[in-house]
This record gives C-alpha cells, structure tokens and sequence, in this order.
C-alpha cells in the first residue's frame, strides 16, 4: 500500500518512518484478514475429527480430482449443513483475534467436542489435554495417546501448527494423537527413543517454516494448571478484597463500549458479563465452573494491565487463549522498547502476574506510541495498533489551500503555517477583528476538512464544549457542546441510499456527539449522575451503520475517530472534543488506514488550536449548534 503524499511530502518524515508505517497496516490488514481458501478443508477436518463425517471425506477432498474446492459440495460429500455451518463458526472464533490459530488446538477441540457435544466442556478438555501434555517433547510423545484416550504408536507432529494443513489432515486420516513441535529432527529422535513413530506431512512448496512462532511471538509456554492456578489465586484474596473486585469489574464493565465475549456458545455483553461477575460474589471460589472463572481471570488481568477487553469479542474464552494474549501482548510491546523491556513468560503459570507485567510495558510503550484501534461494527471486533508518536503527533504544517480558503471566506489567514496553537490563537484574534467569530471558523475548518484533497472524505464532525461550565464539566448538559458538520461539497444523500437529508443527518450526528461527550465527562464527576463512558482511543471503523440506528440513519459507515484534549485554566480534559471523518460509500479500497489517522491528526490540533484559544477569551461557540437545528444556514 502507498502511503498518503501529503504524509511523505512532510519534511520530518524519514524512510524509517515510512518503513514502520507501512509495516503497521500490513501486519493489521492480516489480522482482519479472517476468509483464506483452506477454511472448508480445516473445518471439514474438523467435524471429521469429532467423528461427525467419516475420515474418507477428507481423504477425497485432498487427494486426486475431488481435492476440495470453493465452494465446497456439502451434499455431494454427504457433509451435514447444519453441522458445517456450526463447525465454521466455531473455527472463527477460534481464530480471532489474530486472523489464524492452531491448528493441534482446533484438533483437539473437535476431539472434544466429538465426545461431550458441549463447546464449554470441550474447550475445558482441550485446556487439560494442553496442560498434561507440557513443553517437554519425549513425555508428550510417550503420554500423549493416554491422555488424548487415542492409540499413540503413531504421532502426527508439526513445527507450522497455524498453516500445516497437511499435517491436520494427516492426523485426522489416521486418528492419531496430534502435537506441535518446535524442532522436528529432534522430535523424531524423541520418537525413536520411546518408541512412538512420528509422522510429518511434507509442506507445500514454498510454504517456508517461519522462524518466529506466528501466534506466540517467541518461544511457546507450558500450560500446566492454569485453571487451578488462577483458582488458587482468587481463594488467596481476603473475601471482602475479592468482593470489592468483583464489584469493580461491574462498575467498569458498564461504562465501556459493546463487549461481546464467548462464554461456550453463549455471547456474553455488557450486562452479561456483569451478571456474571455478580454470580461470582455470591459463590465460593471452589464452586466457580471452569468458564466462570476463566472470566472472572480475564477482568482480574485487564484491571491489572489496561488492555483492550474488546480486543478478545468473538473469540472462544479458555485459560489457553487467555495465556496466549497476554503473553503474545507482553512480547508486542517488549519489542516496541529499546532495551525489549523485562523478560516476561508463564513459567509458573501466574497469569495475574503476566498481566502486571503486561500493565507495566504498556504504560512504557505509551510514552512513544499511540494505541489505536480497528472497529467493525458489523461483529464487534477490535484490533489495536500502535503508532508512533514522533510521526502521530508530528506537528504538520498549514496547507495553503486552507489558508486561501479561510481569507475567502473570513477575509483573514493565519499569520504563519506551523500549525503551531499560538498560530491558532493569533489566527482567532485576527478573526474576531475582521468580525468573525470562533463558531465560523470551526465551521470552515470543517468545510475545509469535509473536501480536502489529500484525505478524502463526506463528512468531517467537529465536536467542542460550547464555552461554559469548563470548570465542572461534569455537570454539562446536551446544549453545552457545539458540533458542527461539514458535508463534501456535491454531496447528495440519496446518492448513498440515504433517507435522510442533510439536516435530519446533521441532528442525528450531533444529537450523538453531544450524548457521547456528556457521558465522558461524569469520568471526572466527584459523584456520577448517571455511568460513564469510557475514553476513546483513536479509531478507524468499518460497517458502523451495522448495529447502530443512528449511523444507519446519518450513512455512517466507514469512520475516523480522533480525539481532542481541551485545556481550561490549566486542566486538561479529555473526551469532550473529537474530530470525526466519515465515508459513505462501503468498499474494501475505501477504508480508512492507519496513515490516514496521521493526516487526519491535524485537524485535532486546529480545532483544539481555535477552541482553547475561545475558551481563553471567555468567549464560546453559537448556541444554534448546540441543539436540533431546523436549517445548516450560517
């Protein structure tokens, strides 16, 4: 992907920048990347694996002219549709949020599943085959039929446990027990020593072994006991420390954005999670089902390290996974750090422990790099990245074109183009000379924004505090923010299957800001009025009209979200300003990318520049922007 040119034009921007940058969206765009070819063969081999098709299916399907293909032929494979259709969703869940997961995992999960027909108890076998079969390759090789209650003269072994579909299949043919290695040669040594023939599937060609573990980042941990451990953990807290946990985790839980957890089969959100944690101080530790406490293990360790919950919606809950995020987590923000940070692993099986270490590299990791998310609102799902704040934050100059545009329609420009804030206040000071006002230059910076060349877009929102009650701004009300939309010069929202005109948009958006910033700001109220809502990182999204009405109704569909700090009087407060940019038109080629969130940055420092630069002056923005409006008239 090419980078913007207004992003490479700037004069700081390195080839090094360039390099991180693009590396950023290449290794995001692969984790959104959930459909590949091999995804029926897998899930087939799957159900094959839980005894539902017969092994010959999938023989037929990678052998000769009946290989599998797209799309598959379930009648004529005698492959139940309901089933398959199960089976798919299952093998989605099992890979967010990476895009891929483990194949060995996904077999023994279908093992499972096979024998006990419920997804809660087969993920919990599939923690406790995990567990007893440990790190060391010659024990798992001589317990591995045991354990997995299969014949285990014959072990199907792989060092690609995320693409070794060969080997997948291979086991699935022969009904033999399977396992990831880290070193083949000295896997079959292993065998020969105890007495077990391993068997490895020739790779496909090209297909080189990567020399760094895809899902683990590094070296892969044993998972003994995991289950056991946290339980352990949790009965050590005195009771009412333990309580007043719990109780914090409903409190949190309420006031951020949509969670859609997989407890089984069952979607768990916000309430639900929160009922489940309520569940939790009304039991015994000891008495907690295995998928109760694996839930109540994932909010102990996101209150200990400040990740993103969300970041885990759609994905099947296990001790397993919950180890792999962490420790893939810790790893991602280590290597972001010029000494790699401390040395991290779960060699004693502490996850509460991970995730503080995992708190302690993110707060290290901040102070050079910016989290910023993905959204679908189509699913839920959510990818963070990271970018650099040298280049994130880079101070960017002030286009020409803008300048021009401000001096045509305000009759004055800003006195220099560093974009700078005291630029932005001298700008308002000229601004208010020639008889303008603070509300009509945002509204031009949004006009400007709303049809720029190099970050084209349908609609940029601009979001501020009105001017009063900066002091307390717990206690605003709707009709204390001004937010402003700026539509793309031509645009017809019919032409975007929009039933709404531009005013009935224009309140819909703003009706939201407004309820949106109102509740962010009780995150600062000494006692709430009502639960808040959590801050914003900066975000792209796609589908946003998906699940939510109101986008539906205003065509918001692809979205930038860039937050804004307003300082008053010497605070700084956040979640009561932003700068939204929104597309209509739904296509892959017209998502934003994380390189449009750095252009898009400057239009944060501009309104931020105009708006404390108003506040300074105790003056404040137009009152008809801060309630439904009946015309877009200026």
């Amino acid at each position: 992907m090419t980078l913007p040119t207004s992003l490479r034009s700037h004069p700081d921007f390195t080839e090094a920048d360039e390099t991180e940058i693009a590396e950023v969206e290449r290794h995001l765009f692969r984790r959104l990347r959930m459909l590949s070819d091999d995804s029926d063969l897998i899930v087939v081999s799957g159900m094959a694996a839980a005894g539902l098709v017969d092994s010959s299916v999938v023989t037929r399907l990678t052998t000769g002219a009946e290989r599998a293909g797209r799309p598959l032929d379930l009648a004529a494979h005698g492959i139940p549709a309901a089933e398959f259709s199960r089976f798919q969703q299952l093998w989605y869940h099992f890979k967010v949020p990476y895009a891929r997961a483990s194949l060995v995992w996904w077999y023994l999960f279908c093992l499972a599943l096979g024998r006990d027909g419920d997804v809660t108890e087969a993920l919990r076998r599939m923690t406790h085959w995990l567990g007893a079969l440990g790190d060391d390759v010659k024990a798992a090789l001589t317990r591995i039929g045991d354990v997995l209650d299969l014949p285990g003269d014959t072990v199907v072994v792989t060092d690609a446990e995320t693409r070794d579909l060969d080997a997948l299949t291979t086991a699935v043919r022969l009904g033999a027990p399977f396992l990831a290695v880290a070193d083949i040669p000295a896997a079959k040594e292993a065998g020969r020593v105890v007495g077990r023939t391993v068997v490895t599937a020739t790779p496909a060609a090209g297909s080189a072994r990567e020399p760094v573990h895809p899902l683990w980042l590094g070296p892969v941990p044993a998972l003994r006991d995991l289950p056991a451990l946290a339980r352990a953990a949790w009965q050590r807290l005195p009771e009412q420390e333990r309580d007043e946990l719990l109780a914090t985790f409903e409190r949190r839980i309420s006031s951020i954005e949509r969670v859609r957890l997989l407890v089984g089969e069952t979607l768990l959100d916000n309430r639900g999670v929160v009922a489940e944690a309520a569940a939790c101080r009304k039991e015994d530790v000891a008495e907690w089902p295995e998928q109760r406490l694996v839930l109540a293990t994932l909010l102990w360790c996101w209150h200990q390290a400040g990740f993103v919950l969300q970041e885990l919606n759609q994905s099947l809950l296990s001790f397993p996974a919950l180890a792999l995020f962490l420790l893939r987590k810790t790893r991602e923000y280590a290597a972001r750090l010029p000494d790699g940070g401390p040395a991290a692993d779960l060699a004693d099986g502490d996850l509460i422990a991970l995730a503080r270490h995992l708190g302690t590299l993110r707060t290290r990791v901040e102070k050079d790099y910016e989290r910023c998310l993905h959204f679908d609102g189509s699913n839920w799902e959510r990818r963070e990245f990271l970018l650099p704040l040298s280049v994130y934050r880079r101070r960017q100059s002030i286009p020409e074109s803008l300048c021009a545009h401000l001096h045509a329609e305000l009759g004055v420009e800003p006195p220099g183009r560093t974009g700078a804030l005291h630029e932005w206040d001298r700008f308002l000071e000229l601004a208010l000379e020639a008889g303008s006002s603070p509300t009509r230059v945002m509204q031009e910076l949004a006009h400007w924004a709303a049809n720029a060349q190099d970050l084209r877009v349908d609609l940029a929102i601009f979001t501020v505090p009105l001017g009063r009650k900066l002091d307390e701004p717990w206690t605003m009300e709707f009709t204390d923010l001004f937010c402003y939309t700026g539509f793309r010069y031509g645009f017809r929202p019919e032409d975007f299957g929009i039933a709404a005109n531009r005013v009935v948009m224009y309140n819909v958006i703003a009706q939201r800001m407004r309820y949106n910033a109102v509740k962010k700001a009780q995150n600062y109220a000494p006692v709430m009025r009502f639960a808040p809502q959590g801050f914003n990182l900066p975000d792209i999204a796609v589908a946003e009209d998906a699940n939510h009405g109101g986008h539906a109704a205003a065509g918001i569909r692809l979205a930038c979200r860039l937050p804004i700090t307003i300082a008053h009087h010497g605070t700084d407060w956040n979640g009561l300003a932003d700068v939204r940019l929104n597309r209509a038109t739904y296509s892959r080629e017209n998502r934003f990318r994380p390189s449009d969130m750095i252009v898009g940055y400057r239009y944060t420092q501009w309104a931020k520049g105009i708006a404390d630069a108003t506040y300074r002056r105790g003056l404040g923005f137009d009152e008809k922007w801060s309630d439904k409006v009946k015309d877009l008239d200026i």
